[in-house]
């Protein structure tokens, strides 16, 4: 965390890589990595996969399912505005933001801490707004359409 904070983003990934590699088994590292990755770095494919394997090591953690979720919509979106040179993925932005529905779901059914809750509603939010489906059959989004609660 001090190279990253130091903005040694090169060094903060190589030694991310080397816990994983010692301690394969290690989520939170899985889950630096790709989001540090994906982020910083835009090895899009790559990022994902790390986060992939963070949130297969640790399906009841709902930060690291946050985690994936933030950086599958991050992915989208730059599928969609691309503003940088980026890493190909295999998934469309509309596959990603479906995942990204889907895996930010199942955090809320987790003990998450209300903070957290509110970010994860957040991107539910954005991911709505983005493909026009709302995300939950009470959420803001449903009630905002026309005719609802009339």
């Amino acid at each position: 965390m001090a190279l990253h904070a130091r903005d040694e983003i090169d060094a903060a990934v190589a030694a991310a890589r080397q816990i994983v590699e010692r301690a394969p088994d290690f989520c939170e590292a899985h889950a630096y990595l790709g989001n540090t990755l994906v982020a910083r770095q835009r090895r899009f494919a790559d990022g994902l996969a790390a986060l992939e394997r963070a949130a297969a090591l640790c399906p009841d953690d709902a930060a690291i399912l946050y985690t994936l979720g933030w950086c599958r919509e991050f992915v989208a979106n730059a599928l969609e505005k691309p503003r940088a040179p980026h890493q190909p993925v295999a998934q469309d932005a509309a596959a990603l933001y479906a995942a990204t529905t889907e895996v930010l779901k199942r955090a809320l059914t987790l003990d998450a801490e209300p903070g957290l809750r509110g970010d994860i509603e957040d991107i539910l939010d954005v991911v709505a707004n983005a493909t026009g489906v709302p995300w939950d059959e009470d959420s803001d989004e449903a009630s905002a359409e026309p005719g609802a609660g009339a």
